[in-house]
């Protein structure tokens, strides 16, 4: 991360707790360059009572392109940087583009999560005013990161009467492996899954979490996600064992057919 000296500084973080579904926040922080002799000021405090932490750290930066729009310009400032830590921010910046040509689907034609953010927060950047890059740091590795570190988590704590509109939580059950969901790797393979959550990912289409089960070590080995007609996930009941069949695309998993129903070890 390069940081300009004469630049305004937004440093940027979400906080979710029992991610997803549980209490979130996020803020930012405006760290002003020495010329313009303004000390550093929380400029975003955001709570609600359920969302994700992708949603709040998309959206800690769209508060902040919000509140860079409103005040800007400034005398000699030539530009803005939002600082985050988020890797999936940082990764789909570039990404989110072209999944907006392609109604918001990868170039794989994998459905694309939290549209609403992504949509807004590209019309901000390409509204704001002036010059705005994004830089991303590892997290906690100075005073003003570890500030609104706290100050996104407090955000998460309060009680608040805010809502995050957008999220939609789905049916929502623990995993038997620890760790987030990866994108299964489909190659035409039948496996044994057991689901545990089901959401909307777009019109006709619903993603599937689940765990994937050996049937030689009798064990749950990873937490997966594919996707799956309404007609199919609506018969892949929570905690049940199914040996699906999946299609050929890595880089877009779906579930094509159920062929039996198998029983798991409690």
């Amino acid at each position: 991360m390069s940081l300009d000296p004469r630049a305004i500084q937004v440093y940027t973080d979400g906080s979710c707790y029992k991610n997803p579904g549980g209490h979130s926040g996020c803020a930012a922080i405006v760290s002003y360059p020495d010329h313009l002799g303004l000390g550093e000021e929380q400029i975003v405090d955001f709570g609600c009572t359920e969302s994700s932490n992708n949603r709040m750290e998309l959206l800690a930066c769209i508060r902040a392109l919000e509140w860079i729009r409103s005040n800007s310009p400034w005398a000699g400032v030539a530009r803005v940087q939002i600082v985050t830590d988020s890797q999936y921010v940082h990764k789909n910046l570039n990404h989110a583009l072209t999944w907006q040509r392609n109604r918001w689907r990868s170039i794989h034609g994998e459905p694309k999560a939290n549209v609403d953010l992504w949509r807004r927060l590209l019309y901000l950047r390409a509204k704001v005013g002036v010059t705005v890059h994004f830089e991303w740091t590892l997290g906690k590795k100075s005073p003003i990161l570890k500030a609104v570190d706290k100050a996104a988590k407090g955000a998460a704590k309060r009680v608040r009467l805010n809502s995050d509109r957008g999220f939609r939580p789905g049916v929502v059950a623990r995993s038997m492996v620890k760790g987030a969901a990866v994108r299964f790797p489909a190659k035409g393979q039948s496996l044994v899954i057991r689901p545990y959550r089901k959401s909307l990912a777009a019109k006709g289409e619903e993603r599937v979490r689940f765990d994937t089960f050996s049937e030689e070590s009798q064990s749950f080995t990873a937490s997966c996600y594919a996707y799956a007609n309404p007609l199919i996930a609506r018969e892949l009941h929570r905690h049940h064992g199914y040996r699906v069949r999946f299609n050929e695309k890595p880089q877009y998993p779906q579930i094509l057919e159920i062929l039996e129903e198998v029983e798991l070890p409690v």
